[in-house]
């Protein structure tokens, strides 16, 4: 939650000169939640975690509403999409792909009965995750009459560096096929996780019967979801493994 400060200027719009108020997030950082002492809003919260799709609650005082929001990059000066205001109490709308990886800044245009205002909040980029491992497998077991062979032991020792940009980002360990492993210390997930590095060894097991393992490390924040994939292709004589990132 930030406090945030105003100051008066003019801005030209379509050719016209209008008296615009802006509203400015006080602090430096990005974050869901953004409240005003000033101006005709009272806060804006972000309640979604998509890096294609923001939709966020806007509460307004008295009798001010807003009539137009749109989200630009976080200088102010290239727009990124044009969005809905509902009812005086949302705004939401798609995001094209390509500008995951920008911070951004959501303006809201509001009026009072006598003034009109440009309020900032800022959307933070979706997290970035860079992941290096090293697996090793040991202890082969034959198969038997109704089940394949396997490796009894597998440990990760990772080199796991996550940047959600924020303090309440937050990380968990994708299960698509096994159990996966732990890597954030030991524990499957971690709650307001700002910038972090982990490196702790740890066991996982793997899908024997298809030969694989395939685990996920996903991290969320206002301005989007990060998913890098982990994907093993297992065999007594070797193994080999691929890596990918998709924004949601």
């Amino acid at each position: 939650m930030k406090p945030v400060h105003f100051l008066a200027a003019s801005v030209m719009f379509a050719g016209n000169v209008c008296a615009l108020e802006p509203i400015y997030d006080a602090d430096s950082s990005a974050g869901r939640t953004t409240q005003y002492s000033h101006g005709p809003v009272n806060s804006v919260s972000v309640q979604t975690s998509s890096a294609h799709y923001i939709a966020a609650f806007i509460s307004t005082n008295g009798q001010a509403s807003c009539t137009s929001a749109a989200l630009f990059e976080e200088a102010g000066t290239t727009l990124i999409a044009q969005l809905q205001v509902s009812e005086n109490k949302a705004v939401y709308g798609g995001v094209d792909a390509g500008f995951e990886a920008l911070p951004k800044v959501l303006k809201l245009t509001c009026h009072d009965s006598e003034r009109s205002f440009l309020v900032h909040h800022k959307v933070p980029a979706a997290p970035t995750i860079h992941y290096e491992r090293t697996l090793k497998f040991a202890n082969w077991q034959p198969a038997g009459n109704r089940s394949p062979g396997y490796f009894a032991h597998v440990t990760v020792a990772p080199q796991l560096a996550i940047n959600t940009s924020v303090a309440d980002g937050q990380c968990h360990i994708v299960e698509f096929n096994a159990t996966g492993p732990k890597l954030f210390n030991g524990a499957a997930q971690i709650s307001g996780i700002h910038s972090d590095y982990f490196s702790q060894s740890t066991q996982t097991d793997y899908h024997a019967y298809s030969a694989s393992l395939i685990y996920g490390i996903k991290c969320s924040n206002a301005g989007g979801t990060t998913l890098l994939v982990d994907e093993w292709h297992v065999a007594e004589a070797s193994q080999s493994g691929s890596l990918s990132t998709r924004y949601y």
